[in-house]
């Protein structure tokens, strides 16, 4: 009979070649983690070796998009003409990140002949 390694509790299942714990949520395979010939009870993982990324400020996310965008499109791009993927910064977000850039002057924005916006950097 398995028992879980985390809480000891003897209401295990097995799900898609994993062990399940009822009272914990714990999640295991079998033969790997801690020891399953051992006896129920056994010493918590270290939790030392769990790796966090680390993200960095949003400002900086904000300046890399904006990089990127440039770099992309040759130094001159429109948001209304890239595509946008999905991911940790929306649309809005980095359009009203575009504004300050423009109002702080580090950013030109001009209009074309069809009413769209073009951002580039002064010079």
């Amino acid at each position: 009979m398995q028992c879980c390694p985390v809480c000891s509790s003897d209401e295990v299942y097995s799900l898609l070649n994993t062990l399940h714990c009822k009272r914990c949520k714990n999640i295991w395979k079998e033969g790997k983690g801690p020891d399953t010939s051992s006896a129920c009870g056994s010493p918590l993982p270290d939790n030392s070796l769990i790796v966090r990324k680390r993200i960095d400020p949003l400002e900086t996310r904000l300046e890399k998009k904006l990089n990127i965008c440039l770099t992309r499109s040759g130094g001159k791009f429109c948001l209304t003409t890239m595509t946008w993927q999905a991911g940790d910064i929306s649309q809005e977000l980095f359009r009203r990140y575009l504004k300050r850039c423009v109002k702080n002057r580090a950013l030109a924005e001009t209009k074309d002949r069809y009413g769209r916006t073009w951002y580039s950097r002064p010079g």
